[in-house]
């Protein structure tokens, strides 16, 4: 979020409650989707340079632990990258590290984060929030007034608390999970280890290397992970989190065991050597050790007034699906541009009412598939080394796989503040909001509120870019295909040059067999784009792309044009 509001040129001040910056490896998944925004935000090659594919996963016998019984992918290596999708997998990356590339970039901007502030109270009025912050390293509290507050303090912060939200779902009594980043010897990097075993616990063992640490340690580390359920199997599973093979992430769920008594270091070393039968494993430091019940909530509502939530602040879920950190970011691309322009005098407020009605339906229907895939992992898995059936539904945890969870089917149809002229067929409301998570994959259309696809190959001013490297998260990108390449134009660029040259961005994009070259001409070499857009011949056709990689608008002219911007700025810009 603030990164995102610092690319506006807004500046915000980061308040963080804990005295020191964690280390845990905790939420380490990066949905394809999740690249594409870091791309418009100018971070994802600091992030590809550290993050890792995913590993093949392989079962083990027990007892013994020592003997493969079954190897699989959790995402299909085919090595294809679709032109308007260039990050065909997720990726694993430690939030610490990923944190610290963040905060690297806030430095840029002046913004540094500051520790041990905690929110203790605010109180709004119709122009400003005064917010009261408690200084751990003082004791005293102090004072700020701000324009707006945005709560991205986690699922135990303040801010959901202190505006009055409800944090409707459930909480599972009878299940839990212990994570934790762990050294341990015995087990290499090359895959994910799993050790199942009927009617006990799941082990989860992970190397950090793998999952981009910044620095070797030793060659001994791993996260640990401890699920409990009281229904099924025991299942050991190591994770690397370091290239050298030594640092893991482990998990443990099943019967008859205290979860609680596992934040113990040595009760859990011995309850890891004991279920798995491997009492060659020798466990070094833990570098972070956790645990808690699953919850699935989220909020009623993501804000009131000046005061918003985001994150795990306004919805928590089950690790499965590596939905977290990635819906997180949605929320933070969503709400921070039209903040931004209202904080510039430049919108409405009435747009920032647009984040809860875009936000609210995806979240709703990513906790009820996160939940069923808890619920298939947890409790209905089988035993993935005796287990050999193909069917997905059939084979376990990972080998479930839905593109939903990619996170490419995220749309904003339903969104008051989209303009769709191309496609004129009536739809229903409530079924297209009811379609805001999973999409509307195989169906072959494209609409406003759908995520912009990717299309490379375009030359601009004599050199070669694509269209992830021209959006950016402080303007839209207005994409003009002209029916012909001599059609006119005149209008719709002296439409969207009325506007400050710094929240809109033109290019006419023309197929490769034009002879074009104005400053604002896109030429699409390989087809990608007239291909991805599904522009058809002899229409003009305009795409409206929002700052945060979503499709704004498409139209036809510069009278669609005006209707969707006219639901963005303020009349008087």
């Amino acid at each position: 979020m603030a990164l995102c509001l610092a690319k506006n040129g807004v500046n915000a001040r980061v308040l963080d409650k804990e005295d020191t910056f964690h280390t845990g490896s905790r939420g380490f998944g990066i949905q394809p989707r999740t690249f594409e925004l870091m791309k418009i935000l100018g971070i994802v090659d600091d992030v590809q340079k550290l993050a890792t594919p995913i590993p093949t996963m392989q079962a083990y016998k027990l007892p013994g632990g020592t003997v493969p019984a079954k190897t699989w992918d959790l995402y299909e290596k085919t090595g294809i990258v679709w032109p308007d999708s260039p990050y065909a997998n997720g990726a694993c990356l430690s939030q610490s590290v990923l944190e610290s590339i963040i905060r690297k970039h806030l430095n840029r901007y002046n913004i540094t984060v500051e520790l041990g502030q905690e929110l203790v109270g605010f109180e709004q009025t119709e122009d400003a929030v005064s917010a009261t912050i408690l200084d751990h390293k003082t004791g005293k509290t102090y004072e700020i007034v701000t324009d707006y507050l945005v709560g991205a303090d986690g699922a135990k912060g303040s801010t959901r608390k202190l505006l009055g939200l409800t944090f409707e779902g459930e909480t599972k009594d009878t299940d839990g999970m212990v994570w934790g980043d762990v050294e341990i010897k015995g087990l290499g990097s090359d895959v994910f280890f799993f050790f199942d075993r009927p009617n006990c616990q799941f082990y989860a063992f992970r190397s950090t290397g793998i999952f981009g640490a910044s620095r070797v340690i030793s060659r001994n580390s791993f996260q640990f992970n401890v699920f409990q359920n009281f229904d099924h199997l025991i299942r050991i599973m190591a994770r690397p989190l370091r290239p050298d093979g030594q640092e893991f992430g482990i998990g443990i769920t099943g019967l008859n065991f205290d979860p609680g008594d596992l934040a113990d270091e040595a009760k859990a070393k011995d309850f890891i050597r004991e279920h798995t039968g491997r009492t060659d494993l020798e466990f070094g430091k833990f570098s972070w050790l956790s645990y808690f019940r699953p919850n699935m909530r989220m909020v009623n509502k993501f804000g009131e007034n000046r005061v918003f939530v985001v994150g795990d602040a306004a919805h928590v879920h089950s690790p499965t699906g590596g939905q977290g950190m990635n819906t997180s970011a949605q929320d933070s691309s969503n709400l921070g541009w039209k903040l931004a322009l209202v904080l510039k005098n430049l919108a409405p407020r009435t747009i920032l009412s647009s984040f809860n009605v875009e936000r609210l339906p995806v979240v709703a229907q990513m906790l009820h598939a996160t939940s069923a895939l808890y619920t298939h992992v947890v409790r209905e898995v089988k035993d993935e080394a005796t287990n050999k059936k193909e069917d997905e539904n059939a084979s376990g945890w990972f080998r479930w796989r839905n593109t939903a969870l990619e996170m490419y089917g995220v749309n904003y149809r339903f969104s008051p503040i989209v303009v769709e002229e191309r496609d004129t067929t009536a739809q229903d409301q409530e079924n297209m909001m009811a379609r805001a998570y999973q999409g509307y994959e195989g169906t072959g259309t494209l609409r406003a509120g759908d995520r912009a696809p990717e299309a490379p190959g375009l030359v601009h001013a004599g050199t070669e870019t694509s269209l992830f490297s021209l959006f950016q998260p402080s303007m839209h990108t207005v994409l003009i295909f002209p029916p012909t390449d001599h059609a006119s134009l005149d209008d719709i660029f002296a439409t969207t040059s009325a506007y400050p040259k710094s929240t809109i961005q033109t290019f006419a994009v023309y197929k490769a067999s034009a002879s074009v070259q104005g400053t604002a001409d896109l030429v699409d070499r390989q087809g990608d784009a007239y291909s991805s857009y599904l522009v058809a011949n002899g229409k003009t056709t305009i795409v409206v792309v929002r700052p945060d990689g979503f499709i704004g608008a498409i139209v036809h002219d510069d009278r669609g044009l005006t209707r969707y911007f006219n639901h963005v700025f303020l009349q008087s810009v």
